[in-house]
């Protein structure tokens, strides 16, 4: 099978959907959420081990993280300076698929590094 079968073929099922500079940004986490997580860290003297673990400390972590436009969220603990945020399945990708029965081959998601310099807790984006 040559390559241009495949992509000929694949058109079919799949779409690439380019996306502006201010459209990444937008997916991004907000830095409300982003600012929740490091005050949990904080308040709890531990990072939360998962999406149910953030929600159940307060009513607005559960606010900040169901207004979250992701439905695949994973957090991994490497340390207690250190943690890492994977999020994935953005719900307008989603509903994307659903209405035009394609996979979405640049769909939406990402990581949130969160460590500590300076005695201050930060975290750096990174969008796939």
């Amino acid at each position: 099978m040559s390559f241009a079968f495949l992509v000929f073929y694949g058109c079919d099922y799949i779409i690439f959907t380019h996306h502006t500079k201010k459209q990444l940004q937008q997916a991004k986490p907000s830095t409300l959420l982003l600012a929740d997580i490091v005050e949990f860290r904080e308040k709890n003297n531990s990072w939360p081990i998962s999406k149910d673990d953030f929600a159940s400390k307060s009513v607005k972590y559960k606010r900040s993280i169901n207004e979250f436009p992701y439905l695949d969220i994973q957090l991994k603990v490497i340390d207690q300076d250190k943690m890492i945020f994977y999020f994935d399945s953005n719900i307008d990708d989603i509903e994307n698929e659903k209405a035009t029965k394609k996979l979405v081959l640049n769909a939406y998601g990402g990581e949130v590094r969160f460590y500590k310099a300076n005695g201050r807790f930060l975290w750096k984006t990174k969008m796939y």
